[in-house]
C-alpha cells in the first residue's frame, strides 16, 4: 500500500539487442577461397547456432526475472456467472485461485516474530476503553495491563500479549482490536494481513495439503472485513508446526488470491462497433476491431478471454507475480504504478514515485462524475483526502489491481467491492474516478 494525499485538494485524490554477423570471403597470400552456396549455408548455420541458443537462454532468463506466472490456478466456484449488460458486451466470469511459487516465500518469513501491538498516540486510559469496547474480560484486561506486557514510548504504547492470549481471543474482540492496529504501519500483520475474498473460508484452504489440525487452528483466528476473510496471526501458528515444509505450505496457502477469469461472448449478432469503442480506446481500435470482427463470424458464437482485449501492459502481467531480482526499484511497483501505467507501453517508471502520481492526477487526469469506462483509474480515498489504493476499471464491477508492492501480490482481476473490503473501512472509504484527458 502506498498512501499519499494529493496536494492542493480537499478530499479529492490525487497515476536482444540483435546480433548481426556477416560471412566474408578471405584471402591468403593472394589466394581467394570460394564456397558453394550449400556449403556457405551449412557453415553459416554452424557458426550462428551456438549464439542463437545463448540468445534464447538469455531472453528466457530475462523474462523470467521480470515476471513469474502463477504455478497454481485451480477452479474456485466451478461455475460461470454473468455480468450486467453494458457497452462492454456479454461478459461472463469464473472464480479461480492463484498462489505464488514456493521460492517466493523467504526463509525469514517462515520464522515467527515476537508479538507486538503498537498503538500510536494512545494513552493508558484510551487503551483501557478499547479493551472494554472489544468485550475483553476483567482477567484478560488485567493480563494485558500487567507491567511485563506494557511498554510506553513518547508517541505510542506497545502491548506484548502472549501467544495463548492471542489464540484465545474471541472473533469480535480480534476484529475490534485488529481494526485499530491496522491503522498503524508499525503493525504489519494487521496493516497488511493475509486476505482472501470469499463467501466461505473453506475455499481458501481447498486442495492445500495442509493438515486438518493446522487449518482448524488458523480458522480460529480468522476475522472479517466486509466480504474478505483476514488472518494476521501466523506468528502464533508457525511455532506449532513440526517442519519447515509444513510452514512453507501454510505461508504459500495463506498467500493465495481469489481472482476472476473473465470472458467475452461474441456472435454474429454482436454490436462490433460498440464493442470496439468500449475496448479499443484511441489507436487500439485498429487492432481490436479486426479481431472482434473475425471471431464474430462463427455462426455459433465465440467466447474469448478478455486478456486479448487489454493493453499490452496489463496483458503481459495479468495472473503473474513480479520477481525483482535484478531490479531493486521494482519494490515500488505497487498499486499506483500498476494503475497509472495501464495504458502505457512501455511503463513510465516515474509512477513509482508518489509525488509524481499526485502531479499527474492534477495535470493529466480529469474527474469523472458519471459511469466509469474501460481504463479509468479508481482511487480509494479516506475522508481526509488520503489515497489508500488505486486500480483500473474494466467493466461492470470488475477492476484490474495489484494489492501492494510485495512480490507475492500478483496482478489480478477482482470485484471492486472485494477490493474495497481489503482496506480499513473505519472511517468509510470513498471511490473516486479519474480519466486520462487524452481518453476523452
Amino acid at each position: 500500500m502506498d498512501k499519499f494525499r494529493p496536494p492542493g485538494k480537499t478530499p479529492s485524490p490525487k497515476p536482444p539487442s540483435p546480433i548481426s554477423q556477416s560471412l566474408q570471403s578471405h584471402t591468403d597470400r593472394g589466394t581467394l577461397f570460394q564456397f558453394s552456396r550449400r556449403a556457405l549455408v551449412f557453415w553459416g548455420f554452424l557458426l550462428l547456432a551456438p549464439w542463437l541458443v545463448v540468445a534464447l537462454v538469455v531472453l528466457k532468463a530475462t523474462r523470467s526475472a521480470a515476471r513469474v506466472e502463477a504455478p497454481v490456478v485451480t477452479p474456485s466456484d466451478g461455475y460461470v456467472q454473468h455480468c450486467r449488460p453494458g457497452p462492454w458486451g456479454d461478459l461472463q466470469y469464473t472464480k479461480i485461485l492463484v498462489e505464488p511459487p514456493d521460492e517466493f516465500i523467504s526463509a525469514q518469513a517462515l520464522e515467527p516474530e515476537p508479538i507486538r501491538w503498537v498503538f500510536k498516540g494512545y494513552t493508558a486510559e484510551r487503551l483501557h476503553e478499547l479493551w472494554a469496547a472489544a468485550g475483553l474480560s476483567g482477567a484478560q484486561i488485567h493480563e494485558l495491563e500487567s507491567p511485563g506486557r506494557i511498554e510506553t514510548t513518547p508517541d505510542a504504547i506497545i502491548v506484548k500479549p502472549s501467544a495463548d492470549f492471542v489464540l484465545n481471543l474471541s472473533t469480535p474482540a480480534r476484529t475490534r482490536i485488529y481494526t485499530v492496529l491496522s491503522l498503524f504501519t508499525e503493525n504489519p500483520n494487521q496493516n497488511e494481513p493475509f486476505r482472501f475474498n470469499t463467501d466461505t473460508v473453506d475455499e481458501w484452504f481447498s486442495n492445500s495439503d495442509l493438515d486438518p489440525s493446522t487449518i482448524a487452528l488458523v480458522k480460529r483466528m480468522i476475522y472479517r472485513r466486509g466480504s474478505s476473510a483476514l488472518f494476521s496471526d501466523h506468528d502464533v501458528v508457525l511455532p506449532r508446526l513440526a517442519s519447515s515444509e509444513d510452514r512453507l505450505r501454510l505461508m504459500t496457502t495463506l498467500a493465495r488470491k481469489s481472482t476472476l477469469l473473465v470472458k467475452l461472448r461474441v456472435s454474429p449478432s454482436s454490436d462490433i462497433p460498440m464493442l470496439t469503442r468500449y475496448w479499443g480506446h484511441g489507436a487500439r481500435s485498429k487492432d481490436i476491431e479486426p479481431f472482434l470482427q473475425s471471431v464474430s463470424h462463427n455462426p455459433k458464437g465465440t467466447t474469448i478471454d478478455i486478456i486479448h482485449l487489454l493493453p499490452r501492459f496489463a496483458r503481459a502481467r495479468l495472473f503473474t507475480y513480479p520477481q525483482p531480482v535484478d531490479h531493486p526499484d521494482d519494490i515500488n511497483h505497487d498499486c499506483h504504478w500498476s494503475a497509472f501505467n495501464f495504458l502505457n507501453d512501455p511503463p513510465d517508471e516515474r509512477f513509482a514515485d508518489a509525488d509524481f502520481v499526485k502531479r499527474s492526477i492534477e495535470h493529466d487526469y480529469a474527474p469523472v462524475s458519471g459511469q466509469p469506462s474501460f481504463g479509468d483509474v479508481l482511487v480509494l480515498v479516506r475522508p481526509n483526502g488520503e489515497v489508500i489504493h488505486s486500480c483500473v476499471y474494466i467493466a461492470d464491477d470488475i477492476v484490474f489491481t495489484k494489492n501492494g508492492a510485495s512480490k507475492v501480490m500478483p496482478w489480478i482481476l477482482m470485484k471492486l467491492s472485494d477490493v474495497i473490503a481489503f482496506y480499513p473501512a473505519d472511517p468509510p472509504l470513498t471511490v473516486q474516478d479519474f480519466r486520462r484527458k487524452d481518453q476523452y
